[in-house]
C-alpha cells in the first residue's frame, strides 16, 4: 500500500530553514541571495555596522536592501567603503542599496524609521 507519492527526500526538502547565515559577498551563494528579497533583518544604528540577533559576536553584515519607513535623504556606507548620499528616499518600500552601515551625517531619516535587510 503506498501512502503518499512523495519520498522522504521530497518531504525532507521541503521543510523550512530557518537559520539563513548572514550576507557574504565573497561566497558562491551571494550571487542568488542578492537576486531575491530581504531574507535577514535588523533595526539599524547609525554609523554602527549591521547587526541582529543571529549575527556572531563580532561580525556585521553586509546589507542588500534598507527599508525606509519615511521620506528623507539616506546616507550610508557602500560594500566597497565609500560613502553615499541619496536625497529624498520614497517611504514604505525596501530599496535595494548596498550599504555596510548608515551614517548619521546628512541623514534626515530617523534611525527608528529605517531596517536593513540582506
Amino acid at each position: 500500500m503506498i501512502l503518499s507519492r512523495f519520498s522522504n527526500k521530497d518531504i525532507f526538502m521541503s521543510m523550512p530553514y530557518n537559520f539563513i547565515p548572514p550576507l557574504d559577498p565573497n561566497i558562491y551563494s551571494a550571487q542568488v541571495r542578492v537576486l531575491g528579497g530581504p531574507a535577514r533583518t535588523g533595526t539599524v544604528t547609525y554609523n554602527v555596522g549591521f547587526t541582529n540577533s543571529t549575527t556572531p559576536a563580532g561580525v556585521y553584515e553586509f546589507s542588500r536592501w534598507i527599508y525606509v519607513g519615511t521620506t528623507g535623504n539616506l546616507s550610508y556606507t557602500k560594500w566597497d567603503g565609500t560613502v553615499e548620499i541619496l536625497p529624498n528616499l520614497a517611504a514604505g518600500i525596501w530599496h535595494p542599496i548596498y550599504a555596510i552601515n548608515v551614517t548619521s551625517a546628512n541623514t534626515t531619516i530617523a534611525a527608528s524609521m529605517l531596517r536593513w535587510g540582506s
